[in-house]
């Protein structure tokens, strides 16, 4: 059963990661628009958040888990590849014209902590959060 005091962590948490990833999100969306791909960049930025939830979560600096969590690191990489791959489908990013990035910037980041959040085990953490926006 989750207490009202592990929802509000959760949301806590869920908004300091929002804060934290943001500026990254966007640089992500902005590099798969139209007119616009940069692959390196929208490379370099899924490794970004990917290592950011690795390092949060196992309370290390991002350049300790660039050097000792390979693992940790692919399941997070690999969780949210189904997401970064399918940004039409998963979040309604559109392959022509100019995408509403305020718009779609929350919703991406909704469903990449979820699944980063998973890959790393906090299957509860994950679900605390989204069930606590649908009930906000």
């Amino acid at each position: 059963m989750t207490t009202g005091t592990q929802v509000q962590a959760a949301t806590l948490f869920k908004n300091a990661c929002w804060q934290s990833i943001h500026f990254p999100i966007m640089r992500y969306l902005m590099s798969n628009a139209d007119g616009r791909w940069d692959g390196a960049e929208k490379a370099q930025r899924h490794l970004e958040m990917s290592y950011f939830y690795v390092a949060v979560v196992k309370g290390l600096d991002v350049d300790a888990v660039r050097l000792n969590e390979d693992e940790a690191y692919m399941a997070v990489h690999d969780a949210t590849q189904a997401l970064t791959d399918n940004l039409d489908e998963a979040i309604g990013f559109p392959l022509r014209g100019r995408p509403d990035y305020e718009a779609l910037a929350p919703v991406f980041f909704e469903k990449f902590h979820a699944l980063a959040l998973q890959a790393l085990g906090l299957h509860d953490l994950a679900n605390m959060a989204v069930t606590n926006e649908r009930t906000a």
